[in-house]
């Protein structure tokens, strides 16, 4: 199995769902069981993505990379949701748009190395 726990992408996504946890620990019982749970969820959906997806041969990972960026955007909307039902602040939720804003470019980075990879090299996880 594919070591990912160095993998910047996994780093922010790991910190993303830390504070996720955090912001929902502070909604109300009418929130914290609906909405907290789809925000977590999906924060762990993000993880698990990045996992499975790093222990794949480099060809069908790009395959992988739009369902990450979609279940990304889910987060994010859930959050804007959030925002606007006064369960966060405008100001966190700034806060954790730039975590989403920063998993985004790691995509990215992680898109085009992939696609750049002549067939048969390393894994992304055992070069960086």
């Amino acid at each position: 199995m594919s070591r990912y726990e160095h993998i910047r992408i996994f780093q922010c996504a790991y910190m993303l769902t830390i504070e996720i946890y955090k912001t929902t620990g502070n909604f109300s019982r009418e929130f914290k069981y609906s909405l907290g749970e789809k925000l977590k969820n999906s924060a762990h959906e993000i993880l698990d993505a990045i996992m499975r997806v790093n222990s794949m041969p480099d060809k069908e990972k790009e395959k992988c990379f739009p369902e990450i960026d979609f279940k990304k955007e889910n987060l994010r909307v859930y959050l804007r949701i959030a925002a606007d039902l006064k369960l966060i602040s405008p100001g966190r939720l700034g806060v954790l748009n730039e975590r989403i804003e920063e998993l985004g470019r790691q995509l990215g980075g992680w898109s085009r190395w992939t696609a750049s990879r002549p067939t048969g090299q390393a894994k992304m996880g055992s070069e960086r």
